[in-house]
């Protein structure tokens, strides 16, 4: 059997709720020779048990159970079986619309492009809400020098009113030559927001990348307006080894990028550091307990080499005043702020 075009990787944790829509988009798919790999995560719910059904409605479909590790690691163990050409992501809460891998491999291919990425839809309860198309749409980027001007943006936006950077960074967009992955023998990292790390190395390691003015994956937002998730000590942990990572990362490029990568990194870990005050301050904790996590993060060494010096003053609003009181280590108003929004 000749290996198929596209390896579709889907973790699979908790997420009874929404896998069918999720499976049944990729198996819909207008490019039919790929394979669907489903991986069970240790999922407490019945995504096992289904994983287990649609292989056999369905041969394209291979399913991998593994231990509960997190989603780097479920997306390695999908990664070590796929065959396919390319190999893309799905998260198992999202869905795809059905000329989305068609698409992608179709420019990739014609473009012998490593990896081709795409935009994204945010939907929200149905609706939809952003659009984020990709600012490199019908570019081939070769080279390091040019392929930088994407792969900067995983570090986080710079200095200006933007709001975010309009290069997506999630690996869900796009699709990645499999030969890239195993020969650079390309990992997920078990850490926060791991689509930064395995994207930067990526392109690093790639020789052209493109990408197409298409939105076709569905990125569920629901009551993403409305923070009232829980707290941990290992969330606030794993905020800051994400920024001390990050830095570590910026630190490490070449002399003629390296302080536009860290300016960008420490965008990144301000912006970060407000989301995570906006989760403390919207959850059930204590005062007690709110306070003292923030205050754990503001105190950090990471945090604290991002913020000194900044030019917060040429953000966003909201963002400039989030910023200027993490110096200042205003706690308790930034929590009060945070809160505020929550509640609205």
């Amino acid at each position: 059997m000749s290996e198929p075009k596209v390896s579709v990787v889907i973790p699979m944790y908790n997420v009874e709720k929404y896998l069918d829509t999720c499976v049944q988009s990729v198996r819909k798919q207008t490019l039919q020779d790929i394979e669907i790999i489903l991986v069970d995560d240790g999922s407490p719910d019945r995504c096992g048990d289904m994983a287990e059904e649609y292989a056999k409605q369905d041969s394209r479909v291979k399913v991998v159970h593994r231990k509960n590790g997190g989603l780097g690691p479920a997306r390695n163990s999908g990664m070590e079986v796929a065959t396919g050409e390319y190999i893309g992501f799905v998260d198992s809460d999202d869905w795809i619309e059905p000329q989305m891998f068609e698409e992608l491999y179709a420019a990739a291919t014609q473009r012998n492009a490593d990896i081709c990425f795409s935009g994204m839809q945010c939907m929200v309860d149905g609706a939809k809400g952003d659009r984020n198309v990709n600012p490199f749409a019908d570019q081939v980027l070769t080279g390091q020098e040019e392929i930088f001007r994407l792969r900067r943006s995983f570090y986080g936006p710079l200095p200006n009113r933007q709001k975010w950077d309009p290069v997506p960074v999630a690996v869900w967009t796009a699709v990645y030559r499999r030969s890239l992955i195993v020969n650079n023998n390309l990992r997920f990292r078990n850490i926060r927001s791991e689509d930064k790390f395995f994207n930067t190395e990526a392109c690093r390691m790639a020789s052209a990348i493109t990408a197409i003015g298409k939105t076709r994956y569905n990125y569920r937002c629901d009551g993403q307006s409305s923070i009232t998730r829980t707290f941990s000590e290992h969330m606030v942990d794993s905020y800051l080894e994400l920024f001390h990572e990050l830095l570590v990362m910026a630190d490490g490029e070449d002399s003629t990028c390296r302080n536009e990568c860290l300016l960008r990194a420490r965008r990144g870990i301000i912006d970060y550091t407000r989301v995570a005050c906006q989760t403390i301050a919207g959850s059930h904790a204590s005062t007690v307990q709110k306070s003292k996590a923030m205050r754990k993060m503001t105190d950090d060494v990471s945090v604290r080499t991002s913020v000194t010096g900044y030019p917060f003053w040429k953000l966003p609003i909201p963002q400039a005043v989030f910023a200027g009181l993490l110096r200042m280590k205003a706690t308790w108003l930034m929590l009060s702020l945070a809160g505020l929004k929550v509640a609205l």
